[in-house]
């Protein structure tokens, strides 16, 4: 059921945002109003609250610390080159350019435009009282900033719900891209082969989406004391993407299957015969991927898909026209699929079968003949005794084994 508009936008984190930044602001302006002599510059105070506020702590800290860090290296810069030029066109354009090429330390991250506007401040602002200036710029900004740590840590933040969203919408992109795959297979349509490579592009971007959302959710739970207590919650949310992200991933190798051609032929060119078992397969893996929580009966249904694709391909090897690129083909959907369903759910939830696929090029183990099979067997992999004209001769006479001994007697039929 849709939550109502009012109840949506009140629990939107935005809007906690917004009255944190607030708060943080007005208490900065307050407090940089009360030192003397500074009031002309009193307003850095709720600019610093205002660009450092964020939902969690650990992101309000460390954008103070590289915030000033820019506003220290251009305050340096601004009084290196205001000593050595003096104010002018000169020393403005030193300052400007110096100053961006600074600006690309990546220690800084998004703090460095700071750096050449602390420098021009300094340079045109604080004309003949830099290191003063300089000083009081970075003062009153970290009076913000403080104001801003102080705020989000009364409540912070912990981003569950956006890292919920973000997750759902992940796991229906993972799910869309499957069902399409299932689609374009087996009815060898166009359009449908186009909506998945298109999917493809949707799948990378989302699956960033929620890689970003995870970053802020752990990011949220430093130096939040509240967080310790959705300790299980964050872990859940952890497994969950990283399970999703391996189904996305082992998606991409599939969508790769069917567009490259790695032996000389794609999954949209398989036979008849592993076409609909395929794309069986492929729907049973989307319906797994669809629950948050699957069911050991979806687990088994999608188990199963996977085995009867690998049971037609048994078969398929098994005939005269087989195409050993085909094989090669199916084999590698097989394993990719298995390799997913194994993602999405523990093994507690229901066991995967240990059958593997079968692979003609590899001579299998030797299996003891149960004791219908054991005459039949055996006479199978007997060989056929060849006339003695025609055996080669291996230097011992005829009649006699390898050792001396007399060599038995061929069984007679």
């Amino acid at each position: 059921m849709p939550r109502p508009p009012v109840r949506t936008l009140v629990r939107h984190p935005r809007l906690g945002l917004a009255v944190r930044a607030a708060l943080a602001a007005t208490a900065a302006w307050l407090i940089a109003l009360q030192v003397p002599e500074v009031h002309e510059y009193a307003f850095y105070a709720p600019f610093g609250a205002a660009v450092t506020t964020y939902s969690a702590v650990a992101q309000s800290v460390s954008a103070t610390v590289r915030t000033l860090a820019a506003i220290a290296l251009g305050a340096l810069l601004g009084i290196g080159v205001d000593a050595a030029l003096g104010p002018g066109v000169a020393a403005i354009a030193v300052v400007v350019g110096v100053g961006t090429l600074l600006a690309g330390l990546p220690r800084l991250g998004d703090a460095r435009s700071y750096v050449p506007v602390a420098g021009m401040f300094v340079l045109l602002l604080g004309a003949g009282d830099e290191v003063g200036y300089a000083v009081t710029y970075g003062g009153l900004f970290l009076v913000g900033a403080a104001c801003a740590v102080a705020v989000s840590a009364v409540r912070p933040g912990l981003p569950l719900e956006r890292t919920d969203q973000a997750l759902a919408l992940l796991r229906d992109a993972c799910v869309q891209q499957l069902t399409a795959l299932a689609t374009a297979l087996a009815a060898q349509d166009g359009d449908a082969a186009d909506e998945a490579t298109d999917g493809r592009g949707r799948l990378t971007e989302t699956l960033a989406a929620a890689r970003q959302r995870l970053d802020e959710l752990h990011d949220a739970t430093r130096g939040n004391r509240a967080a310790r207590r959705q300790r299980s919650a964050v872990a859940a949310r952890s497994d969950e993407f990283r399970a999703l992200q391996r189904v996305a991933g082992l998606v991409d190798d599939l969508q790769s299957l069917s567009d490259d051609a790695p032996w000389g032929t794609t999954v949209r060119g398989l036979p008849d015969a592993l076409r609909r078992p395929t794309s069986d397969a492929l729907r049973a893996l989307a319906t797994t991927t669809a629950e948050p929580d699957p069911t050991a009966r979806s687990r088994r249904a999608a188990d199963g898909a996977v085995a009867t694709l690998a049971d037609a391909l048994r078969s398929y090897e098994q005939r005269d026209d087989a195409d050993a690129a085909v094989g090669l083909v199916v084999a590698a959907v097989v394993t990719t699929l298995r390799r997913s369903l194994a993602a999405l759910t523990p093994e507690s939830v229901a066991p995967l079968s240990t059958r593997p696929v079968p692979v003609t090029a590899a001579p299998g183990p030797e299996r003891t003949p149960t004791a219908g099979q054991g005459a039949e067997q055996e006479a199978e992999q007997t060989p056929t005794a060849a006339p003695a004209a025609d055996r080669p001769h291996q230097g011992e006479p005829h009649g006699t084994g390898p050792c001396g001994g007399t060599a038995p007697e061929p069984p007679r039929g």
